[in-house]
């Protein structure tokens, strides 16, 4: 009787302790799962200010994440002793104009000091860098107008940016990354105009200040993908004949969508992708890799969000299948420019590669080594720069397609 129950008991913590790591991996898959669609306001602050050098060349030695990245960027800071955030979604609140490493010394690197914006540079600052340049589409000296744009959600804020001369019914629809902000796509504005392309430079769901998508969450450029249809429908009504698509990153993913089943998608004539979200399953299993997670636990959080059991901005579930690199080459059917940096190690180019390798009749792959996610304009802007006019100012009508 006692062997009996032993062996009884020992089944009853054998079955205990695999039912306790069943649930562990459910909870990992679930979080993994919640953090791809959650909107992110960017709170942390990684770089901290150690010494600022005033006179007619300012410098400032910083240090922490992001803080020797090549090229010239952004740090967004707070003052010192600020508490980050000051609440859920509140922004750094100074913003300075930084440019390149000039010099090291240990983790700390020196760098010139551009502008600053808005905020004072001190040391004690904390902040964090962001590829971002600009602060305002009017910046660029092209005449800016603020409208909003009407979307299944409503209202949602964009700016248009008119060229000097501008082309006749060319416009492009600007969109940005997750969890960034329109000012994202100023760096852009400068080729297009320079090729006489009115821009839309457009906010969508869950940006700070316009509407919140379903369940407040992303969609992975599923849902977002809904808001570039609208613009390009904006841009329509205002003339627009053929609408250029420039995504960023997770707005790169809802470009391409948008190429493949958007209701205006006759009038796109190409697409220009910056660091785009290519592959959403390798993003995921990139993710659980670098949290020290076995892959299979990106596939049960992808399968959650997929059934709807984890929540995100589609009310059925994210189409894991429509986001493929396969299925989103063999949806192009207009000329795309891809600008991808192999040391990429946010979202990884093998995405984009993909693309490119599948549909070498249409995709143009450039790269720009060294640069970060969305930081090649910040590398090299003027390679990025005629780059992307070459490409813009080159593309034919739609109706090439043989429509």
């Amino acid at each position: 009787m006692k062997a009996s129950r032993a062996i009884a008991l020992a089944g009853t913590i054998a079955v205990g302790v695999s039912a306790g790591v069943v649930g562990t991996a459910a909870a990992l898959a679930g979080h993994l799962g919640r953090l791809a669609v959650t909107v992110d306001r960017g709170l942390e602050r990684p770089i901290t200010v150690r010494r600022v050098l005033a006179g007619d060349e300012p410098r400032v030695w910083i240090t922490g994440e992001g803080a020797s990245a090549r090229g010239q960027h952004s740090l967004l800071f707070d003052a010192p002793g600020a508490t980050p955030g000051e609440g859920r979604g509140a922004a750094p609140t100074g913003h300075a104009r930084l440019g390149p490493v000039l010099a090291r010394n240990g983790v700390d690197v020196l760098r010139a000091v551009v502008s600053v914006d808005s905020g004072t540079l001190a040391p004690g600052c904390r902040g964090r860098m962001v590829g971002w340049w600009y602060t305002d589409p009017a910046e660029l000296g092209y005449r800016v107008e603020p409208i909003h744009y009407d979307t299944e959600l409503g209202p949602m804020a964009a700016w248009i940016v008119h060229p000097r001369r501008a082309r006749k019914q060319r416009w492009a629809v600007h969109v940005h990354g997750r969890g960034a902000s329109p000012a994202e796509t100023f760096r852009a504005i400068e080729p297009f105009a320079r090729a006489g392309v009115t821009s839309l430079i457009v906010s969508y769901r869950n940006d700070l200040g316009q509407p919140g998508g379903v369940n407040g969450r992303y969609g992975m450029g599923i849902s977002e993908s809904r808001d570039v249809d609208a613009a390009i429908a904006e841009a329509r009504a205002r003339g627009a004949e053929r609408v250029t698509l420039m995504g960023w990153s997770m707005g790169g993913t809802a470009s391409l969508v948008t190429v493949a089943r958007g209701t205006h998608r006759a009038v796109i004539d190409g697409v220009v992708l910056e660091s785009p979200g290519a592959d959403w399953a390798g993003i995921l299993r990139d993710k659980a890799s670098e949290a020290g997670l076995p892959g299979w636990i990106a596939t049960a959080g992808m399968a959650l969000l997929e059934r709807g059991a984890v929540a995100s901005g589609e009310p059925g579930g994210i189409d894991f299948a429509a986001l493929a690199p396969g299925r989103l080459a063999a949806s192009l059917d207009v000329p795309t420019l891809i600008l991808a940096s192999p040391d990429d190690r946010f979202v990884r180019w093998q995405g984009a590669h993909a693309i490119a390798d599948a549909r070498p009749d249409l995709v143009e792959l450039v790269s720009i080594p060294g640069a970060g996610h969305v930081r090649l304009w910040n590398a090299d802007p003027e390679l990025w720069e005629s780059t992307v006019l070459r490409f813009v100012a080159g593309l034919p009508k739609p109706g090439w397609r043989g429509q």
